[in-house]
């Protein structure tokens, strides 16, 4: 696990059609278009900017959508892997990581915006790669 690198897969027509409607998606969660306050859907751009910096072109948009009270949710499922990150309405997120085969897991709660783990990007780009 620790120091493997995961082959980069390259970028195609459809994922920038993808990645376009992401981006797009994220722009519209604030009030008024959006069901988030204007704070949280800037909070979770933070985030989501060193994911796609540090996964690349690999990063799929995720299923996502907010939740009650301000808070918003993010996951991947591939086959046996599944990545989830929620950003609660404190300002922080949580991630969690699960192999459905083996039963592993892995995560961290209340991490600072902006800022990701080596081990939690590990474990995405493991998910995405499967």
């Amino acid at each position: 696990m620790g120091g493997t690198r995961l082959p980069a897969r390259l970028a195609t027509p459809e994922d920038t059609d993808e990645r376009s409607l992401w981006e797009g998606y994220l722009r519209r969660l604030a009030k008024p278009e959006g069901s988030l306050s204007v704070e949280r859907a800037a909070q979770i751009r933070v985030l989501w900017a060193p994911l796609d910096r540090q996964v690349g072109p690999t990063l799929r948009p995720p299923h996502a959508g907010p939740l009650e009270g301000d808070g918003f949710a993010m996951s991947w499922d591939h086959g046996r892997h599944h990545f989830e990150i929620e950003v609660s309405s404190g300002g922080t997120y949580s991630w969690f990581y699960m192999d459905r085969d083996s039963d592993s897991r892995q995560g961290e709660e209340d991490q600072a915006l902006g800022i990701v783990s080596p081990g939690m990007i590990s474990q995405l780009r493991r998910t995405l790669a499967a």
